[in-house]
């Protein structure tokens, strides 16, 4: 394979999934898919009894401080989180999901699940495991090549 078939697939999956949509999920929830993503990485956290703060949704999410700020914001005025100051660090906000926050984390958890059981059904059952795999595979070399830096030959 080239890097330039390896981009072309990457971008047609990029396109075919609907990652390009900035007001609505892949699986048709109308809420920025940054936003479903900051809920989800909420919501788990919340089942797992472990406190998140700005800075941990910036990490997990991959984005930088003022996006992340900006996109608390966005869900701090629609109601779906709340943003508090650490008593031991007053530099620190953690964030914790409103009732509506966990509603709507709940509904993209249910649509996404619908959405990709809808996907894995279309591959077939012998495909599944390699399928899962590559995805894995490229996963771990997109951590890789996040950690080191680009060479003059790659191709974006």
């Amino acid at each position: 394979m080239t890097t330039r078939e390896l981009r072309s697939e990457v971008r047609a999956f990029v396109r075919g999934f609907g990652l390009l949509d900035e007001e609505r999920t892949p699986c048709g929830v109308r809420v920025a898919p940054r936003e479903a993503h900051a809920l989800a990485v909420l919501a788990e956290a919340e089942r797992a009894g472990v406190q998140v703060s700005q800075g941990d949704l910036r990490r997990e999410l991959g984005v930088d401080k003022s996006n992340v700020t900006r996109l608390i914001q966005r869900l701090r005025d629609d109601g779906r989180v709340e943003q508090d100051v650490s008593e031991e660090d007053g530099r620190v906000r953690h964030l914790r999901l409103t009732a509506a926050g966990r509603r709507m984390a709940g509904h993209l958890e249910e649509q996404s699940l619908l959405r990709f059981q809808s996907i894995l059904d279309a591959i077939p059952c012998a495909e599944r495991g390699a399928v899962v795999q590559a995805l894995h595979v490229l996963n771990c070399a997109l951590q890789r090549a996040t950690e080191e830096p680009p060479r003059a030959s790659d191709a974006t």
